[in-house]
Formats: structure tokens, C-alpha cells, sequence
């Protein structure tokens, strides 16, 4: 018999594996032993291409560390090839998928940085090769610097970027400042949600898909268990987490029958500084701390050597010739990389000597900063990097890069100086164009860094070594303030994030960047009169962004009594009118809503989803009202379809398991529950949720279950003293 139905309010403000992929290693062990229909070629084979962003090679545990546990990765290179000494092109990420995925240097393919560049339509992809020879192709990707607009797209029949960002947090809280903290993303577990229906209807296709997960990026936060298991490393964290969604991959391959014909290559398109050079992040500067990448290529069946590590140096440039070498495709004449399989089959012919120099770049420092630009030319162990103080390094001697011998070898230095000029007039193809970028995508990258109002003139690029300018290396601690205080305001550590801020914008007082980061932390801080004095020094310099004046709006009605209240609320309302915007809309119904001026706040959620029907919060805050004034069957229907809009939303999941819970659909309320609580773990609000569908329903051992899980997150919150009282009540 169940009890009554106890009173859960709608918010208005893909279940995870957690376990290691067993059965993944054991499909591979397996694959080294038996012999396929693939490796007889009686079709051809799949093509399995991932890339695991931000992520050092020795950060794996096939690379030798030993504090991480990457079984996935592990088992592929114990059934396949590891190369101990691939380098990226670039260490950012659009540029170097950009190379990736074409088989040719920056200087060739023209993406250069992050937002500011196109793939051109004229390259030729590896998706494009493939589809050509009858491939069904695929992609999904996990971050903004590959979303379609910017040219990665190309040769692929479905390409899913549909990312989680947003004007709110994963529990719905509204978070105009954290927006423009990071670059919007989604966990590796939805980028492969997205494309599991379309391997499940094309696996009997020869295809090629390729996944990208972003979750190494800043910000880490690696989900449960992860979060635990790796608490003093959450980089390491992510990437023993992305490793589990990859073996979730592998396992569906499996089941699907198709892993034992498919080709996988696993890479990264850059490492993390973590520290070395003093460099925290990437984008910086160009040692190996940042170009240094994983590579392991398994062929289907015993095509190739099992096990096998490869100690020459390569690079991810190689990637496309290879691939097309394995499939026994014939490779584009413009390819600037090599195949790699001369290296573990001796019976192909062997690659010529200059295939083992290596190009790389980092122009972000100039692009973005205005600062000097770097290039790096890689001779055998020899590595020299162009900049105004050049550096040459011997890598076998001295893999840190700690022993910079350009002083004490200055006919060696000359010698890779004009070999890297040489390389650059024989293979830049003048590609380079910056593109027209829209107010959205501009704003978007000047709030995260990567650009400072400049235009296409300032962005001008000669594919000739340049001399002088400021060294990245000079101000590299400005960068690494300015993460700190990222995180830090994303952590909401606020006085902390304050004294990066205020050294940020000493060091650099007209910056829009760090003026604006300063003001977010002020207010965090609730110092809205010294924010507000740090506005007015924005605003000599230009409009204050959107967000800001947004999060200011709300720090001032939080702390103001009923006059400063509806003052706010006014003042809104003229910013509203004269710059329209979903998010501006919201939050004015918000703020009316507070006020208990019903009809007025359902007016501006109607408004912003007028500017934009697809702005998701407006149209759950919709579907709340309308359940609240009675109208449950066309609540349940907006809810239904927000869901299948957008499935990883857990205030919608939540939402429509409260609406599922007070109609007495009990069990289908608790599943509804416990996947706000799979996408959100914090989110308090779904686990009292579940605890009260439980109740209801009348499985109390299942009940006290969901309760000690609350009770253990937060035991002092209102959801978890509710819960007690709902399982006291008799």
C-alpha cells in the first residue's frame, strides 16, 4: 500500500558506468589471439579515431604511471602500438584537430588558434577520404572550439556538437558570471550518447567515427567516483574517467559485433602544463610539457605487432597517412605526414630521412596577447624553438628541457634556424584567413582570453621567423593568475579568486579581461560599491558585457530591501528594452517572480523565448507555471519535449519527475529522479525527490537508501531534514 504523496516543488531557478571496462580489455586480449574476418579483409574495416583533449602521455598508465588507472587505453596498447615520442603540431585545440584530421601543419591548413579560424572548405578530410570510398561517417564532439562553425565538420554524414553550457549551472542555478569562465562542454558519457543511436543503425557499414572528449580541459571535475578516487589530482581524475567512457565505447562495439574489425587510434591534440615551465595550462609556450601527446594505434586482429612500443619520433601529423596506409587507401599528394607503418613492418618501404623532422607552432602568445610568436623545428633528438630568445635543447639528454644550449651552440642553433625556415618556405600554402567572426562567437572569446579586441589587420600572419617582441615566457605568470582566478570564482573560493584578480588588474589596468573578472569577484564577494567602481572604469573603455550587468543586477536585488528591490528591477527593465536578450528577459521575470508579480514574470519568459525559442530555461520556467495554474497536460507535453531537446538538462528531468510524482506515477517519478541525480550528484533537490517518489510508492528499504545517500552529501540541509522527516512520519 503506498502512502500518501509528499510535497516536492518544481524547480524554477544517461546514467553513468562506474566501473572499469573488464569486458572492453577482455574484447581486446581476446582480439590478440584470434584471428578475424577483418584481417582476411573480406570487407573493410571500421575506423575508430579518439581524442582525449589536454592530455599529457605521461598521465597514462601504458606510459608508465602508476598513480592512474587507464585500463582501456592499457589494454589497447597491449594489444596494439604505442609510440613513446608523438608530438602535436600545436598545443590548442582547433589548430591541432585541425592537423589531425587532414594530415597537414597549421601553415598548410590555415586554423591557427582557437575561434579565430575556419577549416577552409578547400582542405580535404579524412571524413571526406573515407565517406569517398563508401564510408558512413560520424562525429561527436565535446567542446566549442569544434563546433561546426568552424570547419571540422566536413565529410561527416551526422556531426553532433550539441553542448551543455548555458546561462545556468548543471542544477540550474543561474550563473552569469561562470559562463564566461570556461569554453562550453559536455562530458565524454554524452558525446557518446549522441552518437550511439547512429553506430547502432550503422554497424553493419563499414564507417569511421570519431569522439572527442574535453573532459582533461580546465575546469577538472571529474564526476563520482572519480571525483574520490583521484580527490588530490582531479586532472588525472578526468582522464581515468574518460578512459572508463571509452571502454563503454569499445564494449558497445562489441556487442555490436563490430569491434573485431575496427581500427582504433586513440590521441590527444595537446598535453597540460601542470606546472612545468611555469606553465599551468597550454597555449603559452611550446615545450613538451604541451606537445608531448599519446599515440596508440590497434589494428583489428594480428595485423600488427601486439604490444609493440615505438621510440622514433612522430608526430600527429602522421595520423591520416596512416590510417589510409592501414585501409589500403591511396593518400592525397598534399599530405605533409608520413605513414607510420614502415616502423613495425619492415617489408614496406622505408620512410625517407627527413621524415623524421617535425614542425610546430604557437602563434595564441601574439594572436592573442600581442606578445611574440613561437616555432619549433624538431631534428632527431634536437628540438630548437624561434622566439626572441631562441632555444635549442637535446631531448635525449635532457627530455625537460631544462638545458637551453643555443648560447653554447651557436653553429647548431644557426643550422636548425635556417632548416626551419626552409621548411616554412617550401610548405606554407598561404591558407591563413581570419574569419569574420559574429558578436556572439567575438564576445564569447574576448571574456575567455583568446582575443583582446583585435581585428583581422592586428591578426595579420607571415610565414617568417620574427625577431624581438615580448617573450611568452616573460609573462606566463599572467596567464597562470588568470587561471587561478577562473577557478577560483568557478569554485565560488571568492576572497581567494580576489587577490589574483586585484594583481591582475594592477599589472594591467585597462584590460577588459581582468576588469571584468575583478568586478565578478567583487561581486561574488557582495562588494558591490567596489564593483560598481570597476564597471564605471569599463565603461570609458566600451560597453559592459551582457553577463556582467546581468550578475550585477542580481548581486544588487539579493542585497537590497523592497525599494532597492523594484529599483533594480526598473533598472533591468531598461537594459532589457534597449539591448533584448533571452537572458536579460529571464532573469527580469526572475527578479518579478521574486517580487510575487506572477503575470509580469510569465510576460518575460514569454519575451525571451520569443528572442530565442530554444533559450531552455525560459521554456522550463514556462512549463513550471503553466503546471502550477492547473494546465498539467500542456506542462507535461513543453516538458516532454524540452526533454527530448535536451536530455542531459537535470532541472528539466527533475521538473517532469515532480509533475510525474504528483499524478501518482510513482515508479516512473523516481526513475525520472534518479537521472537528474546521475547528471547532477549534488543536486540535493532530485535526491529529496527520490527519497519522496520511494515513500510513496512504499518501498521504504529502497527510501532509507536514497536518504543516506542525501544525508551523506549534505546532512545539514533543508532537503536532508525534510527527507528525515518524511521517512519519521508514520
Amino acid at each position: 500500500m503506498t502512502g500518501s504523496i509528499p510535497t516536492v516543488p518544481f524547480s524554477v531557478g544517461v546514467s553513468r558506468w562506474r566501473g572499469y571496462s573488464r569486458a572492453a580489455v577482455l574484447c581486446l586480449a581476446l582480439l590478440a589471439t584470434t584471428s578475424t574476418i577483418s584481417c582476411r579483409r573480406s570487407q573493410p574495416w571500421n575506423v575508430l579515431l579518439v581524442t582525449f583533449d589536454t592530455t599529457r602521455a605521461d598521465r597514462l598508465g601504458t606510459y608508465g604511471n602508476e598513480r592512474i588507472e587507464t585500463p582501456t587505453l592499457d589494454g589497447l596498447a597491449a594489444t596494439g602500438l604505442r609510440f613513446s615520442h608523438a608530438m602535436s603540431a600545436v598545443p590548442i585545440t582547433a589548430p591541432s584537430h585541425s592537423t589531425i584530421m587532414t594530415g597537414r601543419y597549421p601553415i598548410a591548413h590555415g586554423v591557427r588558434d582557437n575561434g579565430l579560424f575556419v577549416l577552409g572548405e578547400e582542405q580535404l578530410t579524412l571524413a571526406e577520404i573515407l565517406r569517398g570510398e563508401g564510408y558512413s561517417t560520424a562525429a561527436a564532439v565535446g567542446a566549442f572550439p569544434l563546433t561546426a562553425r568552424f570547419g571540422l565538420n566536413q565529410g561527416f554524414d551526422f556531426f553532433d556538437d550539441h553542448l551543455t553550457g548555458g546561462s545556468e549551472d548543471y542544477l540550474g542555478r543561474r550563473v552569469v558570471a561562470k559562463e564566461r569562465l570556461f569554453f562550453d562542454e559536455r562530458r565524454a558519457s554524452q558525446v557518446n550518447d549522441a552518437v550511439l543511436p547512429w553506430l547502432t543503425e550503422h554497424a553493419e557499414d563499414p564507417f569511421f567515427l570519431w569522439l572527442h572528449y574535453f573532459d582533461a580541459h580546465q575546469p577538472f571535475e571529474p564526476p563520482p567516483p572519480y571525483d574520490q578516487l583521484y580527490a588530490d589530482d582531479p586532472y588525472s581524475g578526468e582522464i581515468a574517467y574518460a578512459d572508463s567512457r571509452l571502454g563503454f565505447m569499445l564494449d558497445h562495439l562489441a556487442s555490436l559485433g563490430a569491434l573485431d574489425r575496427t581500427l582504433v587510434i586513440m590521441t590527444a591534440d595537446h598535453g597540460e602544463g601542470l606546472g612545468e615551465h611555469h606553465e599551468i595550462t597550454h597555449a603559452v609556450l611550446a615545450y613538451n610539457s604541451t606537445l608531448h601527446v599519446p599515440l596508440i594505434i590497434r589494428p583489428p586482429g594480428d595485423t600488427a605487432p601486439r604490444g609493440q612500443v615505438i621510440e622514433e619520433r612522430v608526430g600527429t601529423v602522421d595520423i591520416v597517412p596512416t590510417i589510409l596506409d592501414l585501409l589500403g587507401l591511396k593518400a592525397p599528394p598534399n599530405l605533409q605526414g608520413r605513414s607510420l607503418v614502415s616502423l613495425w613492418n619492415p617489408t614496406t618501404s622505408a620512410p625517407p630521412p627527413e621524415a623524421a623532422n617535425y614542425y610546430a607552432e604557437n602563434l595564441s602568445p601574439r594572436l592573442t596577447h600581442g606578445w611574440s610568436e613561437l616555432r619549433v623545428w624538431f631534428d632527431g633528438s634536437s628540438k630548437y624553438i624561434h622566439g626572441p630568445e631562441p632555444e635549442l635543447y637535446d631531448l635525449d639528454a635532457d627530455p625537460q628541457e631544462l638545458n637551453n644550449l643555443a648560447t653554447s651552440q651557436p653553429r647548431e642553433s644557426r643550422r636548425l634556424r635556417l632548416a626551419l625556415q626552409r621548411f616554412l618556405d617550401a610548405k606554407a600554402e598561404n591558407t591563413t584567413v581570419v574569419t569574420d567572426l559574429d558578436d556572439e562567437v567575438r564576445k564569447r572569446l574576448e571574456s575567455l582570453g583568446y582575443i583582446h579586441g583585435s581585428s583581422a589587420d592586428d591578426l595579420e600572419i607571415t610565414e617568417k621567423l620574427q625577431n624581438g617582441g615580448v617573450s611568452p615566457r616573460d609573462r606566463v605568470g599572467d596567464i597562470n593568475d588568470l587561471s587561478s582566478a577562473k577557478h577560483l570564482l568557478f569554485d565560488e573560493r571568492t576572497l581567494e579568486a580576489l587577490v589574483y584578480t586585484e594583481r591582475l588588474v594592477t599589472k594591467d589596468p585597462n584590460s577588459p579581461l581582468y576588469l571584468e573578472l575583478h568586478a565578478s569577484a567583487l561581486l561574488q564577494a557582495d562588494r558591490l560599491d567596489e564593483a560598481a567602481e570597476v564597471l564605471a572604469r569599463m565603461e570609458r573603455h566600451g560597453p559592459v558585457p551582457e553577463p556582467l550587468v546581468l550578475h550585477t543586477s542580481a548581486r544588487r536585488f539579493l542585497g537590497g530591501d523592497e525599494e532597492q528591490r523594484r529599483g533594480v528591477v526598473a533598472d533591468l527593465s531598461h537594459f532589457v528594452e534597449a539591448s533584448p536578450s533571452a537572458a536579460g528577459a529571464h532573469l527580469l521575470a526572475e527578479l518579478h517572480q521574486s517580487l510575487g508579480d506572477i503575470d509580469r514574470a510569465q510576460a518575460e519568459f514569454e519575451r525571451a523565448r520569443a528572442i530565442d525559442s530554444s533559450f531552455l530555461p525560459s521554456r522550463i520556467a514556462l512549463a513550471v507555471l503553466r503546471a502550477q495554474s492547473g494546465d498539467e497536460w500542456t506542462a507535461e507535453r513543453e516538458l516532454l519535449e524540452i526533454l527530448d531537446d535536451a536530455p542531459y538538462n537535470a532541472k528539466a528531468h527533475y521538473n517532469y519527475a515532480t509533475m510525474l510524482l504528483k499524478s501518482e506515477r510513482f515508479n516512473a517519478a523516481a526513475d525520472g529522479f534518479r537521472r537528474a541525480i546521475d547528471l547532477s550528484p549534488n543536486y540535493l533537490k532530485a535526491q529529496l525527490g527520490l527519497v519522496a517518489a520511494l515513500v510513496a510508492a512504499g518501498e521504504q528499504s529502497a527510501a532509507q537508501a536514497a536518504n543516506a545517500s542525501l544525508q551523506g552529501r549534505a546532512p545539514q540541509s533543508n532537503e536532508a531534514r525534510t527527507a528525515r522527516e518524511l521517512l519519521a512520519d508514520p
